[in-house]
């Protein structure tokens, strides 16, 4: 049984405890501070519905943060950092956090939480995904014509130009997030360790030759 914790009920938070209410060996948790919304989503959702701001430890501590994977969804990028934190500091299995703004992407990471969605990008069903053992979350999303679209770090290839990159026929990198603003890459922009890589592949297995390039060398492989 997996504990989920989603705190904020905004459009990408109802939208995921749609996806998880009812769902065989999920046991449900929603937080909200509004108490129109708790009660709507008690009326609405198989879950156990709390009132209270998130980023009270002890109504965490109340929704049973010990082992469960959470999801900050408030609609405020602070809000969502410091939930993240609290909820690893309090036990969290596993803290994923939503930034509309991923200037906060660093502070997150160094703190220990795992991941961190960008909404414009992902989709609350991949969130889904990766609560239930998804080796990672890559944000892939169909876009018209059956290509995949997908968030990445650069890992092993930060430093590297464009130009050297080796990417499959198929693919392109037509944007890199970089402290939280948009960059249109150029053969001569160089991968920063804490870049987004946001790249365009024209079929799965084309999205999954590209990822293999930035996921890091595993011993023996």
């Amino acid at each position: 049984m997996v504990r989920v914790i989603i705190v904020g009920l905004g459009a990408l938070g109802k939208r995921l405890a749609e996806e998880l209410s009812g769902k065989k060996g999920v046991e449900l948790v929603l937080l909200d501070r509004d108490e129109i919304i708790c009660k709507e989503a008690a009326d609405r959702y198989d879950a156990l519905v709390l009132r209270g701001d998130g980023t009270d430890p002890k109504l965490l501590q109340e929704a049973g943060i010990q082992g469960a994977v959470l999801v900050a969804a408030t609609g405020s990028d602070p809000i969502n950092t410091v939930v993240g934190i609290l909820a690893k500091q309090a036990g969290a299995e596993r803290a994923i956090v939503v930034l509309d703004d991923l200037a906060l992407r660093t502070a997150c990471q160094t703190a220990g939480v795992d991941i961190v969605v960008s909404p414009v990008i992902s989709a609350a069903n991949e969130i889904a995904g990766y609560i239930f053992g998804e080796e990672s979350l890559d944000f892939a999303v169909a876009v018209a014509g059956g290509a995949r679209v997908a968030e990445l770090s650069p890992g092993p290839l930060a430093g590297k130009k464009l130009s050297e990159l080796t990417l499959p026929k198929g693919t392109v990198i037509p944007l890199v997030l970089r402290e939280g603003r948009a960059l249109v890459p150029t053969d001569e922009t160089a991968l920063a360790p804490e870049d987004v890589v946001i790249l365009l592949a024209e079929s799965d297995e084309k999205l999954a030759a590209a990822k293999r390039l930035f996921s890091p060398a595993t011993p023996g492989g």
